[in-house]
């Protein structure tokens, strides 16, 4: 098989976001990352080293452990990004001096927004895009001026304890199918939930308003138990519901 390059699609961006633009970083709207800062033009994917690792385990058992305990340590994510530098350190119009200015400094604090979609999409975030939202703190700077790699800036950054994987953007109100059901006590039916345009079937919270009537499962599967109505709700994660009645007969 003959070796193919993919070019990039537009499905990964990346933004740095301060550490006030969210009102709930793991529910981001697209608006509020569409203010951030666009840094995916200045960095230089050949050298992208930042991401996600398994978390690490700590040989440090509580007291009341029994037997050798390995605990489960925090989430680890982090590395290093590499930028390219601008042709003018003063041009305000240029977004690699922009960039430059805004992550040249160690210790500056704020949010590393990947897009992480699966489909190609346009340069702004959009309702029902997948993103991680990674607190993150500048530290180590490195330079590169010589040989392959000439010109480029590698930013190393900390991570600092807040994160939210593959979290949807803010996609309004659920859309559950069916909405209506007429069933009889006994049977077994699926729900389906969009969100943002998208499956999310598994990423909502199920309640039921008459456990006596139709129970519901953490996957989206109603279970008719006895003759009556009730109301299945559905809860995406910032909060908005989309409903099926269900009527048992």
């Amino acid at each position: 098989m003959t070796d193919v390059k993919v070019p990039a699609s537009g499905n990964i961006r990346v933004w740095w976001a301060l550490t006030n633009a969210f009102a709930d970083y793991k529910n981001p709207t697209a608006a509020e990352i569409n203010a951030s800062l666009d840094i995916s033009d200045a960095v230089s994917w050949n050298d992208f080293d930042f991401n996600l690792e398994a978390s690490n385990q700590l040989e440090d058992p509580a007291i009341t452990a029994i037997g050798k305990t390995f605990d489960r340590g925090f989430a680890n994510w982090g590395g290093g990004i590499s930028f390219y530098y601008p042709s003018s350190f003063d041009d305000a119009s240029s977004k690699y001096s922009e960039v430059y200015d805004t992550l040249d400094a160690p210790r500056t604090s704020g949010y590393i927004v990947m897009r992480v979609d699966g489909e190609e999409s346009s340069t702004s975030a959009a309702d029902g895009d997948f993103v991680h939202v990674l607190k993150v703190m500048t530290d180590g700077y490195a330079e590169s001026v010589t040989g392959e790699e000439a010109f480029r800036y590698t930013v190393t950054m900390l991570p600092q304890g807040d994160l939210a994987v593959r979290t949807c953007v803010g996609g309004g109100t659920p859309v559950v199918t069916p909405s209506t059901l007429a069933s009889s006590a006994g049977d077994h039916d699926e729900l389906s939930v969009t969100w943002g345009g998208r499956n999310y079937t598994n990423g909502v919270t199920y309640t039921t308003s008459d456990a006596a009537v139709a129970t519901v499962s953490n996957g989206g599967v109603i279970t008719s138990v006895a003759v009556g109505s009730a109301t299945i709700t559905a809860t995406s994660p910032d909060g908005n519901t989309g409903t099926c009645a269900v009527t048992v007969s």
